[in-house]
């Protein structure tokens, strides 16, 4: 309806592939053999009745998008906005694919969602200085991660000859993973000008309503210590983890809370040349669920495990400023605190490790291994085995079912949690300087100060330093040991991880420096430098509170130390050049656009894994592990005279190259365009360019371990499209 009712709609479905290589096929240090990889497909055939799949290669991806939307403008002074997003779409990932690791097709996974989203926005100008806008959302989110294989099978794990891992069946950290939330957005503000001030005032509350189902080994986890072992049925442990009923379901967190909201702004026009922004924010959190409460933790720590974060809540006050210094100069800079996005996995933890929903048992002999048809099994699906992967053994049900069994450590939030923020100091200027007749130029710098404030860590709640020290001798890799000493610790609590706040603060300063020119004839050119120096207490790389407590470099497991963070990038320059003229057709453009980029590496650590298989170099382990319990799950200790993330891995260099021919439509003011894009262009021209090589997770380095090769991120692809505009 002419200028009072209007519709749009779009449609978008990509379909691509996700590719893989298979670093860990050949006869060098942790890897393994074709032959190998032979005899275990055999094996898993023969004597287990599975088909592992094939060595992966691609797997097809895809992604659909609709959107609609629909304004209507009710009178002059009111209008009404409703939109609607759907999208659907999942790619194909690798659970385990460090350079020591290789991945049959059935342990990979799809990792996807499907997401329904409704908004709708009244927005009212109620007189010349008052406007107001109060809105409504709500989304819906599935989240999938699915093993391509299935469930069936649990995971098992085979060490080869020269110390790879061998994976097949089910990942085990998907045979029970499943998150669903809902989110309702309520929202109101109005803006108010009077004079050379410009107010906003807001409210909002955002409810969350979640499922999150993560459960670990429910079809199991078996882990064999050679090949042969595999073929003669002897595990050297098997890990069990479900709800005492059998049903995943009913171990999930199920559990929401809601983020409410109120804040104010003044924009001041302070002189033509100067405006100061000035506002306060307070967040604060409300919910009425709380984890199920454990009697047995609530006894050994004297409060109870049953905490949220309700009533907690952050003031955020802000300061920025713009001030034009000349007509082609202006200066910006702003001070403020900020909470940033919440990590609900984090807080789901606590819901489900709770070892009351949720039960786990082992069973291990490093010695003499466990005969796997020797056990009597149950829960084996319909149709197929009743045996070893397909089914678990009984008396690891029955510990499950009545609670006995061998629980993970139980997760708990720290009574006296709060909420993470980070301070942050801006300043920066952009120059629009009028050098040549024929461009346009702009040059710009920044820098940004931040540091945080109650940084959030996971700790063992149950460890208790005794004062004595351990001294063990490790190797350096060039032939020569070190000797590490390392805090000895007692457990005389109930298993545990706390989501706590570190005394340290993360910190960060970033400065950038950029220049642009685009000239009449169709040239532009950009060139960038960044340069950062990130350090984080705890890099907190996982969804997972004992990986996140594991998957890093220390020599106290406890410790809180400022280091350079896993996510530093300390130099980057960027830049493109891009071409448009129509030197082919006569009004139709051919563009020429190469981007191009060099990046410091990624930081690692250089660390000892002590793996408990008493191996040579490692003697009397087991009974260091007694007295020390967190190196009872692995470790990476830090090579001696070195800190966490203090070395780097190779730069990394790549050019991406895209050329377009625009075309004549069918009709006049119809365009088309065809177009190829070639990403690595660098490899595409030489295949030893744009190679990136880097530590694997969780950044760290063993001595003789070689740096792997990112596949996806050093091969080129080549694109070719067409649209078509009218």
């Amino acid at each position: 309806i002419k200028d009072k009712l209007f519709f749009s709609l779009g449609y978008e479905k990509l379909e691509g592939a996700n590719t893989f290589s298979t670093q860990a096929i050949g006869d060098g240090p942790f890897q393994v053999s074709q032959a190998e990889l032979d005899r275990i497909v055999a094996a898993a055939q023969n004597v287990y009745s599975y088909d592992p799949g094939f060595i992966p290669t691609s797997f097809d991806n895809t992604d659909e998008k609709i959107f609609a939307k629909i304004d209507w403008n009710i009178s002059n002074d009111h209008r009404l906005a409703l939109s609607y997003d759907y999208n659907d779409g999942f790619n194909i990932v690798r659970s385990d694919g460090d350079s020591d690791e290789f991945e049959f097709s059935n342990h990979l996974y799809e990792r996807g969602a499907e997401l329904h989203s409704v908004v709708g926005a009244l927005y009212s100008d109620w007189n010349d200085k008052l406007s107001t806008e109060v809105r409504v959302g709500y989304l819906d989110l599935d989240n999938r991660q699915q093993s391509v294989g299935g469930n069936q099978f649990g995971e098992m794990q085979i060490r080869s000859a020269n110390g790879a891992t061998v994976y097949i069946g089910g990942d085990d950290s998907r045979q029970s993973n499943d998150l669903n939330y809902t989110l309702l957005d309520l929202g109101a503000r109005a803006s108010y000008d009077i004079g050379n001030h410009s107010l906003l005032f807001g409210a909002e509350r955002k409810e969350l309503d979640i499922f999150n189902l993560f459960i670990q080994h429910s079809q199991t986890e078996i882990r064999f210590n050679s090949i042969a072992d595999f073929e003669a049925g002897i595990a050297s442990q098997i890990e069990y983890n479900n709800a005492p009923s059998q049903n995943p379901n009913d171990a999930a967190a199920d559990w929401g809370y809601a983020i409410n909201t109120l804040y104010a702004q003044d924009d001041i026009q302070v002189t033509d040349k100067l405006d100061v922004v000035a506002g306060l924010r307070y967040d604060w959190y409300t919910s009425s669920d709380v984890p199920t409460e454990n009697p047995d933790f609530t006894a050994d720590y004297g409060f109870s495990n049953s905490q949220n974060f309700d009533g907690e809540g952050l003031l955020q006050p802000r300061l920025g400023f713009t001030y034009d210094a000349a007509d082609n100069v202006q200066l910006r800079g702003g001070v403020g605190r900020y909470s940033g996005g919440n990590p609900n996995v984090w807080l789901s933890n606590n819901y489900s490790s709770n070892n009351i929903t949720q039960v786990g048992d082992r069973l291990r002999d490093r010695t003499n291994g466990i005969d796997l048809f020797s056990l009597v099994y149950t829960n084996a699906e319909s149709g197929v085995p009743n045996g070893p992967g397909w089914a678990v053994p009984q008396v690891m049900v029955d510990n499950v079912a009545t609670g006995q069994g061998r629980n993970f450590e139980i997760n708990y939030i720290d009574p006296d949690f709060k909420i993470p923020s980070d301070w942050k100091f801006a300043l920066g200027g952009t120059w629009t300087p009028d050098l040549t007749d024929n461009a346009s130029w702009l040059f710009q710098a920044d820098v940004l100060y931040s540091q945080s404030e109650n940084t959030a860590v996971i700790k063992r709640g149950d460890l208790v330093d005794t004062g004595q020290t351990r001294t063990i001798d490790v190797p350096l890799g060039n032939g020569s040991t070190g000797q590490v000493t390392i805090p000895v610790f007692d457990s005389p609590l109930m298993d545990s991880f706390t989501l706590t706040n570190s005394d340290l603060s993360n910190e960060a300063f970033v400065a950038s420096l950029g220049a642009s020119a685009k000239f009449d004839n169709g040239l532009a050119l950009t060139l960038g430098y960044a340069y950062s120096d990130a350090k984080d207490v705890q890099p907190m790389t996982s969804s997972v509170a004992f990986s996140n407590y594991n998957n890093r470099a220390y020599v106290n497991p406890q410790e809180e130390v400022l280091s350079t963070s896993n996510y530093n990038i300390k130099h980057r320059i960027t830049g493109s050049v891009r071409y448009r003229n129509d030197f082919i057709l006569d009004n139709y453009d051919t563009g020429i656009n190469l981007f191009f980029q060099a990046t410091d590496g990624r930081p690692y650590s250089r660390v000892y894994q002590p793996d408990g298989n008493n191996n040579p170099g490692d003697p009397g382990l087991f009974d260091f592990y007694a007295f020390t319990p967190f190196l009872s799950n692995g470790g990476n200790i830090l090579l001696p005279g070195t800190e966490r993330n203090q070395f780097t891995g190779p730069w990394w260099k790549k050019a991406d190259l895209k050329i377009t021919q625009d075309l004549p439509g069918l009709r006049d003011g119809d365009r088309a365009q065809v177009f190829v894009v070639i990403d690595n262009f660098t490899n595409f021209i030489d295949s030893d360019w744009g190679v990136l090589r880097s530590p694997s997770f969780p950044r760290t380095l063993v001595a003789g371990q070689p740096q792997s090769l990112n596949f996806d991120a050093s091969v080129y692809e080549v694109r070719f499209g067409a649209s078509y505009d009218f």
